[in-house]
């Protein structure tokens, strides 16, 4: 189970709530960044790009993998092009991401 916060959604104000990964989310509307200092604001701001992007990436693929699979697709070539470059995306935006929670890893254990 989740642990209920004496935070609120900054959205709708319901409760937040912590799960056991860590995790702040909002009944409504999701995964919440709790930001104490401009530091931290500045880290939730890059993540949350970082995910609208993964999002952008993940619906760019979908739509090239859907013509791809239509018959006689005459550019072929470079819609596989297209589609390595946004799979290109998605990785470097996993590895970014899993640094910069390395990186708040280690910056709790030192506070």
């Amino acid at each position: 189970g989740a642990t209920m916060l004496s935070d609120t959604c900054p959205e709708c104000g319901l409760p937040l709530f912590r799960l056991k990964s860590g995790e702040v989310m909002c009944p409504i509307h999701g995964r919440i960044f709790i930001a104490r200092t401009e530091e931290e604001i500045a880290e939730a701001s890059t993540l949350s790009v970082l995910t609208e992007l993964e999002k952008v990436a993940s619906s760019e693929i979908s739509k090239i993998t859907r013509v791809l699979q239509r018959e006689g697709s005459e550019d072929t070539l470079s819609l596989l092009r297209v589609l390595t470059s946004w799979l290109d995306v998605i990785e470097r935006v996993e590895r970014i991401k899993t640094l910069l929670q390395h990186d708040e890893g280690k910056s709790k254990k030192s506070s």
